[in-house]
């Protein structure tokens, strides 16, 4: 849950952020825009990595039962 929540948050962010620059290039830049684009995407990066599962990885699985090495990890 938490790592959705920090994906929408980023998203916002980003496009937050987004919108900033181009109202800075038609030069009506607003510093709230700026401060709440960055804000929500350290809020969501936070929030992605709390949220992220260690999950195993199943990489080269099939390879190592063939090689009888299944115990050993990268």
């Amino acid at each position: 849950m938490a790592y959705r929540l920090g994906s929408a948050f980023v998203l916002l962010g980003v496009i937050l952020l987004t919108l900033f620059v181009v109202t800075l290039a038609a030069e009506q830049g607003d510093l709230l825009t700026l401060l709440a684009g960055a804000g929500l995407s350290i809020i969501g990066l936070v929030l992605r990595r709390r949220g992220a599962a260690r999950v195993a990885s199943g990489r080269f699985q099939t390879l190592r039962k063939l090689l009888g090495s299944e115990d050993k990890e990268e």
